[in-house]
C-alpha cells in the first residue's frame, strides 16, 4: 500500500522535523555559518535559500517555512538600513520561498501536491504509476530541484540592491567541527531507513501477507509507532512508569484541546494583522481551556500548569508548543484562499449535471484541451503544460490547477504508453513553482504571513524571473526522461 506508506513517511518527517527544531539544529547551522564565514548579504541569501532547500527535500516544506521565519530575522537583524528594510524583507522571502517550494519538488513527501498527484495516478491505474515511490522520486527529484535552486541563487544575487550589506554581526564562538554531530546523525538515520524501506518497496515490491498489508507496510507501521512512542511518550530524564503515564495524558489532553487553540490564535491574529476587535474572547477561551486542562491534570498528578505554553521537559516534543507556534494568520489566508476559489469554480455550474462545470473550470479545461493537442510536438506540449501551470497557478493556487488539469489529461488518448503519467507529474511539478503572488502554493502565504513589511514589486520581479527559468529548466528535464526512459 503505497498510499499508506506515504502517509507515514509525511509524518515522521513532520515529526523529525520537529525534533530537530526542538533542538535548534536550524538556528545552530545558522550560527556555525556566520561564525566561519566571509558573511555578505549574498551568503546570508543563500544561507536561508540552501537551508530551506535542503530540509524540504526530507521534510514538509510547510514545516520547513514555519521553522525557518525566525532563523531570517536572526539574520536581518544584522542590517541597521532602513531606507532598503522592505527590499531586504523581500529578498529573504524570495530565498525561503524558493528553497522550500523547490525543495518541495524534489522528495515525494515533501509537499501535498505530490502526494495528491501521486494518488491520482494510482487510482487511475495509469502506465508506469506503480514505480512512483519515495525513493524512485528522489532518483528523478533532487537533480532537477538542484537545478531550480542554483537559478534562484543566481536570480536573488543579481539583485541585491548596491550598499545593501550587512552593517553588524551577531558574536558567534567559533568551534572546530560542527556543534550539531548528534542531531546530524539521527537525521541521517531516520532518513537512512526512510530511503532503506522505501526502496526494498520500489526494487522488490513484495506480495501481501497480512490482508492488503506487505511486508514493507508493517515495517513501516512499526517504524511509526516507535517514532511517536520516542517523541511523545518515552520519558526524556527520570523513565518512571509515573512519568510514561504524565506523557500519554500531556498529549491526550492537548490534542482534544486543539480546536479550542485553533480558534483562539486565529482571532488573536485576526485582531494583530488585520484589525479586527475581537475584545476579551482569545483570554476567555484560553482561560476557560487551561482551567479544564488543570482540573484534570491535578485531579490524576495533584500538579497545576501556569500556562498552555508550559514546556512539557518530561518528553522530546511537546505537542502543546508545536500548536502554538503554528503562524495562525498563515493558514486563515490560505484557508481563505481555498474559499473564495471553490466559489469561482462552482460560478455557473449546472447542478442537473454529475460534474463540475461552472465557468473558471471550463476555461481551465478548455486551455488545457488545446495545450495537450500538441502532442505532436513534444517540447511545445511540455514547455506549453509547465508555463500554463505556473501562471496559472500565480492566481488559483496549485492545487485548484492541478485538479483541473489532471482530469483534462485523463481524459487524453495517448499513443505513448507512458505520456499521461509524465504530463500529470510535469503539472505537479510546474505548480510547486509559482513565485509571483502569495496565494499561489501554501509556502508562499505561510511566507508571506510571517514578514510585516515586504517590497510587492521585488517579489514579483524576482518571481516572474524564477518562473520562467523553472519552466525551462522543468520542460528540459522532462523531455529528457521522455525521450530516454
Amino acid at each position: 500500500m503505497i498510499s499508506l506508506q506515504n502517509i507515514i513517511i509525511i509524518t515522521i518527517g513532520f515529526l523529525l522535523s520537529q525534533v530537530l527544531i526542538a533542538a535548534k539544529v536550524h538556528v545552530r547551522v545558522i550560527g556555525y555559518v556566520l561564525g566561519h564565514s566571509r558573511t555578505t548579504t549574498g551568503g546570508l541569501l543563500t544561507a536561508a535559500l540552501l537551508l530551506s532547500y535542503g530540509l524540504s527535500v526530507f521534510f514538509s516544506n510547510t514545516v520547513v517555512i514555519l521553522a525557518m521565519l525566525p532563523v531570517v530575522k536572526k539574520l536581518m537583524s544584522v542590517f541597521t538600513d532602513q531606507q532598503n528594510r522592505k527590499i531586504l524583507a523581500a529578498l529573504f522571502y524570495c530565498a525561503l520561498v524558493f528553497g522550500a517550494n523547490t525543495g518541495g519538488m524534489a522528495s515525494l513527501t515533501s509537499s501535498f501536491l505530490n502526494v495528491y498527484t501521486t494518488e491520482i495516478a494510482h487510482s487511475q491505474s495509469l502506465p508506469g504509476s506503480e514505480h512512483l515511490t519515495f525513493f524512485s522520486w528522489l532518483l528523478g527529484g533532487i537533480p532537477a530541484s538542484l537545478a531550480i535552486v542554483l537559478a534562484g541563487r543566481w536570480i536573488l544575487i543579481s539583485n541585491i540592491p548596491e550598499g545593501l550589506e550587512p552593517s553588524r554581526l551577531p558574536s558567534q564562538k567559533k568551534t572546530a567541527q560542527f556543534p550539531f554531530v548528534r542531531p546530524l546523525s539521527f537525521f541521517l538515520t531516520n532518513v537512512g531507513i526512510t530511503i532503506v524501506l522505501s526502496a526494498s518497496q520500489f526494487i522488490f515490491k513484495p506480495a501481501p501477507v497480512f490482508g492488503s498489508l506487505n511486508i514493507i507496510d508493517i515495517l513501516f507501521i512499526v517504524y511509526l509507532a516507535v517514532f511517536v512512542s520516542f517523541s511523545f511518550i518515552y520519558p526524556r530524564k527520570v523513565r518512571t512508569p509515573e512519568n510514561v503515564l504524565k506523557n500519554i495524558f500531556f498529549l491526550l489532553l492537548f490534542t482534544i484541546a486543539f480546536p479550542v487553540i485553533f480558534l483562539s490564535k486565529t482571532l488573536e491574529q485576526l485582531e494583530a494583522r488585520l484589525r479586527i476587535p475581537v475584545g476579551d474572547i482569545c483570554k476567555v477561551l484560553d482561560g476557560r481551556l487551561l482551567g479544564m486542562i488543570n482540573y484534570c491534570w491535578q485531579g490524576l498528578f495533584r500538579e497545576r500548569f501556569a500556562t498552555l505554553s508550559i514546556y512539557n521537559s518530561n518528553s522530546v516534543l511537546s505537542i502543546n508548543r508545536i500548536m502554538l507556534e503554528i503562524p495562525w494568520f498563515g493558514l486563515f489566508l490560505m484557508a481563505v484562499t481555498v474559499i473564495f476559489l471553490l466559489f469561482l469554480i462552482h460560478v455557473g455550474d449546472n447542478p442537473a449535471t454529475p460534474g463540475i462545470d461552472g465557468w473558471l473550470f471550463t476555461i481551465l479545461a478548455e486551455a488545457g484541451e488545446i495545450l495537450t493537442s500538441l502532442s505532436v510536438s513534444p517540447p511545445l506540449l511540455f514547455g506549453g503544460i509547465s508555463l500554463f501551470t505556473i501562471f496559472a497557478t500565480e492566481i488559483l493556487n496549485n492545487t485548484t490547477v492541478v485538479s483541473v488539469l489532471a482530469a483534462v489529461i485523463l481524459n487524453l488518448q495517448s499513443a505513448v504508453a507512458h505520456e499521461q503519467l509524465f504530463l500529470l507529474l510535469l503539472v505537479a511539478v510546474s505548480a510547486s513553482c509559482a513565485f509571483m503572488s502569495p496565494i499561489a502554493t501554501p509556502v508562499n502565504a505561510l511566507a508571506f504571513g510571517g514578514f510585516e513589511k515586504l517590497s510587492i514589486r521585488t517579489i514579483i520581479k524576482l518571481g516572474l524571473y524564477m518562473n520562467l527559468a523553472a519552466a525551462l529548466l522543468i520542460t528540459s528535464f522532462f523531455l529528457l526522461l521522455f525521450f530516454f526512459l
